[in-house]
């Protein structure tokens, strides 16, 4: 199946429970809290993505950036206390105040998508900025995909910019993604 087909077939599945946004939060506060406090790149939940932001508060000793996308398309992360505006395309995201954080300095990224494999493929709403992003991250960085199981799939096609994570957090906790051969 095309991108553009399983991306179709996918957004009519709706809000994701807050009781398992609860659950999928849970397992990454305990696979978080065993490491040492860092910067997390973290979102705010569109339709149908988990809402992660229970985490902001529960680990206070973390600093966490969120994205916002620029005028010229490009994707930046700010601080989380900065204030809010609504994109033209729906998103909640930072205003533009405040310094750009560099993506260099995140030390783990939490990735939202429409679907993923057990292989770290990540289908995306299409625009590219995770790619792009995770690009850009260190090497070291951990690409956390957050899902809920439903929507861990066989396969999700890949091209040559599509950029992999390298563990899934879904209700059923977090896992590591198996490389593809």
């Amino acid at each position: 199946m095309e991108k553009e087909q399983l991306r179709a077939s996918l957004k009519p599945l709706g809000p994701v429970p807050h009781e398992t946004s609860r659950k999928v939060v849970a397992g990454l506060f305990e696979w978080l809290s065993r490491r040492i406090p860092g910067t997390i790149g973290a979102y705010l939940a569109m339709q149908g993505e988990v809402d992660v932001s229970d985490l902001f508060e529960r680990l206070p000793g973390w600093r966490w950036v969120l994205p916002r996308v620029e005028r010229d398309l490009t994707c930046t992360f700010r601080d989380r206390d900065i204030p809010r505006e609504t994109h033209q395309w729906g998103m909640r995201q930072p205003v533009d105040a405040g310094p750009a954080v560099a993506f260099t300095e995140m030390d783990v990224i939490l990735v939202p998508g429409l679907a993923f494999d057990r292989s770290g493929g990540r289908l995306g709403r299409g625009a590219g900025f995770y790619d792009r992003v995770l690009a850009l991250v260190r090497t070291d960085c951990q690409r956390i995909g957050v899902t809920v199981s439903h929507r861990i799939i066989d396969d999700v096609p890949a091209v040559d910019h599509d950029e992999p994570v390298e563990m899934l957090a879904s209700e059923a906790g977090v896992i590591r993604c198996t490389p593809r051969k």
